[in-house]
Protein backbone atom coordinates (compact mmCIF):
# COMPACT_ATOMS: atom_id res chain seq x y z
CA UNK A 1 0.00 0.00 0.00
CA UNK A 2 1.34 3.25 -0.95
CA UNK A 3 0.42 6.81 -0.25
CA UNK A 4 0.44 9.31 -3.33
CA UNK A 5 0.25 12.84 -2.19
CA UNK A 6 -1.64 15.02 -4.86
CA UNK A 7 -2.60 18.51 -3.34
CA UNK A 8 -3.50 19.73 -0.08
CA UNK A 9 -7.40 18.27 -0.89
CA UNK A 10 -6.78 14.85 -2.71
CA UNK A 11 -4.39 12.02 -2.10
CA UNK A 12 -4.49 8.52 -3.46
CA UNK A 13 -4.17 5.26 -2.06
CA UNK A 14 -2.64 2.59 -4.05
CA UNK A 15 -5.05 -0.28 -2.58
CA UNK A 16 -2.90 -3.41 -4.46
CA UNK A 17 -6.15 -3.82 -7.03
CA UNK A 18 -5.05 -7.59 -8.46
CA UNK A 19 -2.53 -8.08 -5.95
CA UNK A 20 -0.20 -5.87 -7.58
CA UNK A 21 0.90 -2.20 -7.37
CA UNK A 22 0.05 0.40 -9.62
CA UNK A 23 -3.19 -0.94 -10.95
CA UNK A 24 -5.55 0.88 -8.79
CA UNK A 25 -5.96 3.22 -6.29
CA UNK A 26 -9.12 5.09 -3.86
CA UNK A 27 -8.63 9.01 -4.10
CA UNK A 28 -8.95 10.51 -0.77
CA UNK A 29 -10.80 14.33 -0.97
CA UNK A 30 -10.42 16.22 1.55
CA UNK A 31 -12.89 19.25 2.52
CA UNK A 32 -14.97 19.70 5.73
CA UNK A 33 -15.95 16.53 4.86
CA UNK A 34 -14.38 13.58 3.42
CA UNK A 35 -15.21 11.90 0.28
CA UNK A 36 -13.68 8.61 -1.15
CA UNK A 37 -13.55 8.11 -5.26
CA UNK A 38 -13.46 4.73 -6.08
CA UNK A 39 -13.44 1.06 -3.82
CA UNK A 40 -11.58 -0.92 -5.63
CA UNK A 41 -12.39 -4.63 -4.86
CA UNK A 42 -13.55 -6.38 -1.97
CA UNK A 43 -9.89 -7.78 -1.18
CA UNK A 44 -8.65 -3.97 -2.12
CA UNK A 45 -10.62 -2.94 1.41
CA UNK A 46 -8.12 -3.35 4.09
CA UNK A 47 -5.39 -1.36 1.90
CA UNK A 48 -7.80 1.11 1.59
CA UNK A 49 -8.34 1.28 5.30
CA UNK A 50 -4.84 1.07 6.61
CA UNK A 51 -4.17 4.23 4.00
CA UNK A 52 -6.90 6.06 5.96
CA UNK A 53 -5.22 5.23 8.81
CA UNK A 54 -1.49 6.52 7.50
CA UNK A 55 -3.49 9.87 6.64
CA UNK A 56 -5.11 10.25 10.28
CA UNK A 57 -8.20 9.86 8.97
CA UNK A 58 -11.01 8.27 11.39
CA UNK A 59 -13.25 5.49 9.89
CA UNK A 60 -16.25 7.98 11.39
CA UNK A 61 -14.89 11.28 9.23
CA UNK A 62 -15.67 9.58 6.09
CA UNK A 63 -18.94 11.13 4.66
CA UNK A 64 -19.10 9.92 0.85
CA UNK A 65 -17.99 7.07 -1.13
CA UNK A 66 -17.85 7.31 -4.75
CA UNK A 67 -17.96 4.82 -7.47
CA UNK A 68 -17.57 5.48 -10.87
CA UNK A 69 -19.74 2.19 -12.27
CA UNK A 70 -20.83 -1.11 -11.08
CA UNK A 71 -17.74 -3.41 -11.82
CA UNK A 72 -15.94 -5.07 -9.18
CA UNK A 73 -12.69 -3.08 -9.42
CA UNK A 74 -14.51 -0.02 -8.97
CA UNK A 75 -17.64 -0.64 -6.86
CA UNK A 76 -16.64 -4.15 -5.31
CA UNK A 77 -15.30 -2.97 -1.89
CA UNK A 78 -18.48 -0.47 -1.56
CA UNK A 79 -20.05 -2.92 0.96
CA UNK A 80 -17.18 -3.73 2.96
CA UNK A 81 -16.26 -0.14 3.25
CA UNK A 82 -19.62 1.14 4.00
CA UNK A 83 -19.62 -1.18 6.63
CA UNK A 84 -16.39 -0.22 8.08
CA UNK A 85 -17.18 3.54 7.23
CA UNK A 86 -20.46 3.94 9.73
CA UNK A 87 -20.98 7.15 8.59
CA UNK A 88 -21.03 7.10 4.31
CA UNK A 89 -23.38 7.12 1.83
CA UNK A 90 -22.56 5.39 -1.36
CA UNK A 91 -23.16 7.02 -4.57
CA UNK A 92 -23.38 4.93 -7.82
CA UNK A 93 -25.97 5.28 -10.83
CA UNK A 94 -29.35 4.70 -9.94
CA UNK A 95 -29.72 2.00 -12.60
CA UNK A 96 -27.00 0.37 -10.75
CA UNK A 97 -28.12 0.38 -7.05
CA UNK A 98 -29.83 -2.93 -7.25
CA UNK A 99 -26.72 -5.01 -7.76
CA UNK A 100 -25.43 -3.43 -4.71
CA UNK A 101 -28.36 -4.09 -2.83
CA UNK A 102 -28.46 -7.79 -3.96
CA UNK A 103 -25.28 -8.35 -5.94
CA UNK A 104 -25.45 -12.07 -7.36
CA UNK A 105 -25.96 -11.30 -10.98
CA UNK A 106 -23.11 -9.41 -10.75
CA UNK A 107 -20.63 -11.40 -9.29
CA UNK A 108 -21.90 -13.86 -12.04
CA UNK A 109 -21.51 -11.96 -14.85
CA UNK A 110 -17.60 -10.49 -13.93
CA UNK A 111 -16.60 -13.91 -13.36
CA UNK A 112 -17.74 -14.43 -17.30
CA UNK A 113 -16.13 -11.26 -17.99
CA UNK A 114 -12.74 -11.22 -16.42
CA UNK A 115 -12.06 -15.11 -17.27
CA UNK A 116 -10.60 -18.28 -14.30
CA UNK A 117 -7.43 -16.74 -14.46
CA UNK A 118 -8.11 -13.43 -13.01
CA UNK A 119 -11.50 -14.25 -11.01
CA UNK A 120 -9.77 -15.09 -7.50
CA UNK A 121 -8.34 -11.78 -7.18
CA UNK A 122 -11.69 -9.97 -7.35
CA UNK A 123 -13.17 -11.38 -3.98
CA UNK A 124 -16.75 -10.91 -3.14
CA UNK A 125 -19.00 -8.31 -2.40
CA UNK A 126 -20.76 -7.60 0.41
CA UNK A 127 -24.51 -6.37 -0.24
CA UNK A 128 -25.35 -2.59 0.94
CA UNK A 129 -28.74 -1.55 2.36
CA UNK A 130 -30.71 0.38 0.43
CA UNK A 131 -30.92 3.37 2.70
CA UNK A 132 -26.89 3.37 2.48
CA UNK A 133 -27.10 4.11 -1.45
CA UNK A 134 -27.93 7.48 -3.43
CA UNK A 135 -27.60 7.91 -7.37
CA UNK A 136 -24.67 9.48 -8.18
CA UNK A 137 -25.75 10.55 -12.11
CA UNK A 138 -26.91 14.14 -11.12
CA UNK A 139 -24.49 14.43 -8.13
CA UNK A 140 -23.33 17.91 -6.68
CA UNK A 141 -21.49 17.92 -3.36
CA UNK A 142 -20.05 20.62 -1.57
CA UNK A 143 -17.72 19.18 0.70
CA UNK A 144 -16.81 22.61 2.22
CA UNK A 145 -13.61 24.87 1.83
CA UNK A 146 -14.47 25.55 -1.85
CA UNK A 147 -14.38 22.12 -2.57
CA UNK A 148 -16.85 20.43 -4.93
CA UNK A 149 -17.72 17.45 -6.84
CA UNK A 150 -19.60 16.97 -9.68
CA UNK A 151 -20.95 14.20 -11.77
CA UNK A 152 -20.70 14.23 -15.47
CA UNK A 153 -22.24 11.07 -16.82
CA UNK A 154 -19.56 9.39 -19.43
CA UNK A 155 -21.05 6.31 -20.74
CA UNK A 156 -19.50 3.55 -23.54
CA UNK A 157 -16.93 1.18 -21.59
CA UNK A 158 -20.31 1.16 -19.46
CA UNK A 159 -23.95 2.83 -19.34
CA UNK A 160 -23.77 3.47 -16.10
CA UNK A 161 -20.27 5.09 -16.07
CA UNK A 162 -20.03 8.35 -14.31
CA UNK A 163 -17.05 10.80 -14.06
CA UNK A 164 -16.53 13.32 -11.37
CA UNK A 165 -15.27 16.73 -11.67
CA UNK A 166 -13.08 17.94 -8.56
CA UNK A 167 -14.09 21.92 -9.65
CA UNK A 168 -11.31 23.41 -7.36
CA UNK A 169 -8.39 21.68 -8.94
CA UNK A 170 -10.39 21.06 -12.46
CA UNK A 171 -9.28 17.41 -12.69
CA UNK A 172 -11.76 14.53 -12.95
CA UNK A 173 -11.77 11.59 -11.56
CA UNK A 174 -12.37 9.72 -15.09
CA UNK A 175 -12.63 5.69 -13.78
CA UNK A 176 -12.71 4.20 -16.95
CA UNK A 177 -14.83 6.62 -19.11
CA UNK A 178 -11.93 6.46 -21.93
CA UNK A 179 -9.31 3.99 -20.93
CA UNK A 180 -6.52 2.75 -18.37
CA UNK A 181 -3.11 3.92 -18.40
CA UNK A 182 -0.34 2.45 -16.29
CA UNK A 183 2.38 3.70 -16.25
CA UNK A 184 4.55 0.96 -14.38
CA UNK A 185 3.55 -1.65 -16.49
CA UNK A 186 3.91 0.96 -20.12
CA UNK A 187 0.23 -0.17 -20.44
CA UNK A 188 -2.42 2.37 -22.10
CA UNK A 189 -5.66 1.01 -23.88
CA UNK A 190 -9.66 1.57 -23.52
CA UNK A 191 -11.13 -1.13 -21.67
CA UNK A 192 -14.65 -2.15 -23.80
CA UNK A 193 -16.00 -5.28 -21.49
CA UNK A 194 -18.67 -7.63 -22.28
CA UNK A 195 -22.12 -7.88 -21.76
CA UNK A 196 -22.87 -3.64 -22.55
CA UNK A 197 -19.90 -1.98 -24.05
CA UNK A 198 -21.13 0.62 -26.77
CA UNK A 199 -18.86 1.87 -29.25
CA UNK A 200 -20.66 4.53 -30.64
CA UNK A 201 -21.25 6.29 -26.30
CA UNK A 202 -17.91 5.27 -25.64
CA UNK A 203 -16.31 7.54 -28.96
CA UNK A 204 -19.08 10.39 -27.72
CA UNK A 205 -18.00 10.52 -24.50
CA UNK A 206 -14.21 10.56 -25.48
CA UNK A 207 -15.30 13.07 -27.96
CA UNK A 208 -16.95 15.30 -25.78
CA UNK A 209 -14.22 14.74 -22.71
CA UNK A 210 -11.49 16.00 -25.74
CA UNK A 211 -13.59 19.68 -25.92
CA UNK A 212 -13.51 20.01 -22.36
CA UNK A 213 -11.11 22.17 -20.27
CA UNK A 214 -9.54 19.25 -17.81
CA UNK A 215 -6.65 19.95 -16.12
CA UNK A 216 -5.64 16.83 -15.08
CA UNK A 217 -6.59 12.84 -15.18
CA UNK A 218 -7.85 10.84 -11.71
CA UNK A 219 -7.48 7.66 -13.84
CA UNK A 220 -8.33 4.97 -11.36
CA UNK A 221 -6.09 2.91 -13.04
CA UNK A 222 -4.06 4.53 -12.28
CA UNK A 223 -2.65 7.86 -10.71
CA UNK A 224 -2.89 11.43 -11.70
CA UNK A 225 -1.94 12.46 -15.70
CA UNK A 226 -1.56 16.07 -16.75
CA UNK A 227 -1.09 15.00 -20.60
CA UNK A 228 -4.66 14.93 -21.07
CA UNK A 229 -4.81 15.92 -24.56
CA UNK A 230 -2.33 13.49 -25.14
CA UNK A 231 -3.18 11.07 -23.64
CA UNK A 232 -6.61 11.32 -24.78
CA UNK A 233 -5.30 10.72 -28.26
CA UNK A 234 -3.25 7.60 -27.60
CA UNK A 235 -6.18 5.79 -26.12
CA UNK A 236 -8.62 7.13 -29.40
CA UNK A 237 -5.92 5.77 -31.38
CA UNK A 238 -6.19 2.44 -29.84
CA UNK A 239 -9.54 2.22 -29.74
CA UNK A 240 -9.29 2.46 -33.13
CA UNK A 241 -6.79 0.11 -33.60
CA UNK A 242 -8.95 -2.08 -31.77
CA UNK A 243 -12.08 -1.77 -33.94
CA UNK A 244 -10.13 -2.09 -37.31
CA UNK A 245 -8.86 -5.61 -35.65
CA UNK A 246 -12.09 -6.97 -34.53
CA UNK A 247 -13.74 -5.82 -38.13
CA UNK A 248 -10.98 -8.06 -40.29
CA UNK A 249 -11.42 -10.61 -37.47
CA UNK A 250 -15.25 -10.97 -38.48
CA UNK A 251 -14.62 -9.99 -42.28
CA UNK A 252 -12.28 -13.29 -42.08
CA UNK A 253 -14.59 -15.48 -39.64
CA UNK A 254 -11.94 -15.54 -36.86
CA UNK A 255 -12.42 -15.34 -33.13
CA UNK A 256 -10.00 -16.46 -31.67
CA UNK A 257 -9.26 -14.08 -28.48
CA UNK A 258 -6.42 -15.04 -27.37
CA UNK A 259 -4.13 -14.66 -31.01
CA UNK A 260 -6.42 -11.38 -31.28
CA UNK A 261 -5.62 -10.06 -27.93
CA UNK A 262 -1.61 -10.70 -28.37
CA UNK A 263 -2.17 -8.33 -31.68
CA UNK A 264 -3.39 -5.76 -30.46
CA UNK A 265 -1.81 -6.00 -26.90
CA UNK A 266 1.60 -7.76 -27.84
CA UNK A 267 3.08 -7.95 -24.12
CA UNK A 268 5.70 -10.34 -22.76
CA UNK A 269 3.90 -12.92 -21.14
CA UNK A 270 6.55 -13.03 -18.06
CA UNK A 271 6.37 -9.32 -17.82
CA UNK A 272 5.24 -7.94 -14.45
CA UNK A 273 1.98 -6.88 -16.20
CA UNK A 274 0.82 -9.84 -18.32
CA UNK A 275 -2.22 -10.58 -16.40
CA UNK A 276 -3.59 -7.50 -16.78
CA UNK A 277 -2.99 -6.77 -20.17
CA UNK A 278 -3.90 -10.47 -20.76
CA UNK A 279 -7.17 -10.14 -18.63
CA UNK A 280 -8.31 -6.78 -19.39
CA UNK A 281 -7.12 -7.38 -23.25
CA UNK A 282 -8.92 -10.16 -23.80
CA UNK A 283 -12.08 -9.11 -22.02
CA UNK A 284 -12.08 -6.32 -24.32
CA UNK A 285 -11.57 -8.10 -27.94
CA UNK A 286 -14.69 -10.26 -26.68
CA UNK A 287 -16.28 -7.21 -25.69
CA UNK A 288 -16.21 -5.39 -28.96
CA UNK A 289 -16.75 -8.58 -30.46
CA UNK A 290 -20.31 -8.83 -29.23
CA UNK A 291 -21.23 -5.09 -29.59
CA UNK A 292 -19.89 -5.46 -33.30
CA UNK A 293 -21.81 -8.80 -34.46
CA UNK A 294 -24.98 -7.35 -32.47
CA UNK A 295 -24.72 -4.30 -34.74
CA UNK A 296 -24.90 -6.32 -37.97
CA UNK A 297 -26.99 -8.59 -36.37
CA UNK A 298 -24.42 -11.51 -36.32
CA UNK A 299 -25.52 -14.35 -34.07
Amino acid sequence: MEIIPISDHLTAIDHNLLARPGVGVTYVVRGEQIALVETGTSLTVPFTLAGLERLGIAREEVAHILCTHVHMDHAGGAGYLADALPNATVYIHSTSMPHLIEPSRLLLGVRRAVGEEAWPLHGDILPIPPERLQPSENLSLDLGKGILLEAQPTPGHSPDHVAYWDRKSGGLFIGDAVGLCLPRYNLTFPVTPVPTYNLAAHRATIATLRQQNISQLYITHFGVHQNVAELFTLIHNKLEELVGIVDDALAKGIEDVPALTARWLPYPPEAPGALVARSWGEMSIVGLLRYEKKQRGIS
